[in-house]
């Protein structure tokens, strides 16, 4: 998993405990399972002792906790970053190793403060889902399956990684190299990056070579726009024939930037007229998306705005429809996951938003 500690608000995010037992079976669940994959846990709440435990005792949640954190006093507007710090501490971590796990936008400012990831629990109250985060939970079971599938694919598939890599080292020797005897050894270097990719995928080795070898010169990730279009607070998906649903886009064209790509990407499979108007991601498609591909890829995300147009099928697409955040059908994974269109919301509704990048 991408993190090795996770902190909850017990005030807000375990709260409902006292009042929804299908909450309270929910979490002893998740926080069971989070123990068993070795994941440290700390608790972090306003209540006085006596409070917390006959609060929580009779659900257990306590007893999964490493470390529990109470505050005295908390200034809503500037929280302090003292309870996460002081987790640190006694957990003997690092802030990259925890996630702050709230559902107030108090638990979101403190975990800025601290330098710490912020993943935001919508199970109490889903109208906060405009809350900047880095990570949004729909139920506590949601906490162990994004996380899980958050995991970054390239350390999930490490032979995937080495063969990509190999490829890279193999591609710029033969780019560059005079030296027949070198390039010699480089194609061979090449042949043997296919061969690991063909063990990792279990596609043919002459397909991955097809894919995977096929480029000359020096290797450059592909770039790719998809484009977020919202209205009523809603954002635009288009269904391809395989039942999927993704935010319009797809490659750049060569003679295409980023901003005329996204318009042609929009026309063609959603039959709109768009003007983009804000950046909000660059994001490397291998950090984010699965399955891992043999290349690299720079995934490009646009808020865009109509002005004309209407949807008609087409050789791409069979359907659009606007989704909340909270009803997204069955994504095309390997395109845009629920993380990056939850991003997309957060920017839509951001006016000083910040282009995010890795």
């Amino acid at each position: 998993m991408k993190y090795t500690h996770l902190i909850f608000d017990v005030d807000g995010t375990l709260s409902d405990l006292r009042y929804a037992a299908l909450h309270a079976e929910g979490i002893s669940t998740l926080l069971s399972s989070l123990r068993g994959k070795g994941v440290k846990l700390g608790l972090v709440t306003s209540g006085p002792a006596q409070e917390y435990t006959d609060e929580f005792l009779p659900v257990g949640v306590a007893a999964y906790a490493d470390h529990v954190i109470r505050v005295e006093d908390t200034d809503l507007a500037h929280p302090s970053p003292d309870p996460l710090s002081e987790y640190v501490r006694l957990a003997g971590t690092t802030v990259s190793e925890c996630l702050f796990i709230g559902d107030t936008i108090c638990d979101m400012r403190c975990a800025q403060a601290a330098g710490m990831d912020f993943g935001l629990a919508l199970w109490r109250d889903p109208s906060v889902k405009h809350i900047r985060a880095a990570w949004y939970f729909r139920s506590p079971a949601d906490v162990l399956h994004t996380l899980e599938a958050a995991a970054e694919p390239l350390q999930v598939y490490p032979l995937a990684k080495w063969a990509m890599e190999l490829q890279f080292i193999s591609q710029a020797g033969l780019t560059y190299s005079q030296d027949d005897f070198d390039r010699e050894r480089f194609a061979r270097l090449r042949e043997i990056a296919a061969e690991i990719m063909s063990m990792q995928t279990g596609f043919s080795v002459k397909r991955v070579e097809t894919l995977f070898c096929n480029e000359t010169g020096f290797q450059t990730p592909k770039l790719d726009t998809r484009a977020a279009i919202f209205e009523e607070g809603k954002i635009l998906l288009v269904k391809e024939k395989n039942g999927t649903w993704s935010l319009p886009g797809g490659w750049v064209d060569v003679n295409q930037s980023i901003g005329e790509n996204t318009v042609k990407e929009v026309k063609e499979e959603a039959g709109l007229d768009v003007v983009p108007v804000r950046l909000i991601a660059v994001q490397d498609r291998n950090r984010h998306n699965i399955p891992v591909y043999a290349y690299g890829v720079c995934k490009v995300f646009v808020l865009c705005e109509v002005i004309g147009g209407a949807f008609c099928p087409n050789t791409e697409t069979v359907e659009s429809r606007f989704f909340a955040l909270d009803e997204l059908p069955l994504l095309a994974e390997e395109k845009n996951n629920a993380r990056q269109i939850a991003l997309c919301f957060e920017a839509y509704g951001s006016e000083g938003w910040v282009t995010l990048f890795d």
